[in-house]
């Protein structure tokens, strides 16, 4: 038995939909928990120090024989997959799957960068994890990354792609990595659909259900609530307890009912992080082989995440 399919981040890029949507259909198999960071764990574990990263740790497989404990009722027809958007920060990760997994095949869903790292915080604003607004938090980060805080925390540096793309391109092969982005994704979920199916083997006529709306994003109404439902002991511990499915289905409902407004990613701020990013996408462009519209001064915010 053996892992078919990563779906390696990037975070905040539609993961969660695309995880939703797969697990729909019976050519594939999705584990009860949708990260489990098994390939990044060695980087994971030296950044444990910001509020909930210890608990999200704990929760990750500590052999690979756990991991595999949770593909253990795949049948043989089905397409395993892993979906950890921790692998693209931690692009490093790419030797170990690499070596453990020779035959896998690698996607990225990657989202224009600061749109990504915006919701990224909003995310962790969402739990009750951050309390600074997004450009205190962007100063902060230098000092939170020397504290040994995760990934999540540190906004402006996980918007960089291309030399995890790179990385992965030359470890596994470019033929074993395929990039989509989240514009296109969002547009039309079924063209993507069909080329994941295509590029693991199946016949693109799979029947899919994209009229979902995964993940909500906001200031929390009660910051209590928040608090309590992010990762922490508590909620590990009824995660252990739970029927499978059962503890992610209510805490994502009381996430829902808790999310009150959402800020806004001022013009200013949008404007400096497209300048900063501009570089590392036309090395992107030139590694995936196409144009993002990511360079362009315009980003049309009426699209309907419906999905997302």
């Amino acid at each position: 038995m053996t892992v078919n399919l990563i779906i390696g981040g990037a975070s905040k890029a539609g993961s969660t939909a695309i995880y939703d949507i797969l697990r729909q259909n019976n050519a594939f198999f999705l584990p009860q928990r949708k990260e489990l960071h098994y390939f990044s764990r060695s980087f994971l574990e030296k950044t444990v120090t910001g509020p909930g990263d210890k608990a999200v740790f704990d929760e990750i497989p500590s052999s690979f024989i756990d991991y595999l404990s949770y593909y253990d009722k795949k049948k043989p027809s089905q397409v395993a997959v892993d979906v950890s958007p921790s692998y693209l920060f931690h692009h490093d990760s790419a030797e170990l799957i690499a070596r453990t997994l020779p035959d896998v095949k690698v996607i990225f869903l990657l989202r224009r960068p600061e749109d990504k790292v915006f919701s990224q915080y909003m995310h962790l604003l969402g739990e009750g994890r951050e309390k600074l607004n997004f450009e205190e938090g962007l100063k902060q980060e230098l000092n939170r990354k020397a504290l040994g805080f995760a990934d999540m925390w540190l906004y402006r540096e996980s918007g960089y792609y291309a030399d995890a793309i790179a990385n992965f391109q030359d470890t596994l092969g470019p033929d074993k990595v395929k990039v989509f982005l989240f514009d296109d994704f969002i547009r039309d979920p079924d063209v993507v659909l069909r080329e994941i199916c295509k590029f693991v083997g199946l016949k693109d006529s799979q029947v899919f259900d994209t009229n979902l709306k995964s993940n909500v994003s906001g200031s929390p109404r009660s910051l209590l609530l928040a608090q309590m439902m992010s990762p922490n002991r508590f909620t590990n511990f009824l995660r252990r307890r739970l029927p499978p499915g059962i503890g992610a289905w209510v805490r994502r409902r009381l996430r829902i009912l808790n999310t009150g407004t959402k800020p806004k990613l001022s013009c200013d701020t949008r404007t400096e992080l497209g300048t900063y990013y501009n570089d590392d996408i036309i090395r992107l462009e030139k590694l995936i082989g196409r144009s993002t519209g990511w360079r362009s001064a315009s980003n049309d915010q009426s699209v309907n995440h419906k999905i997302y």
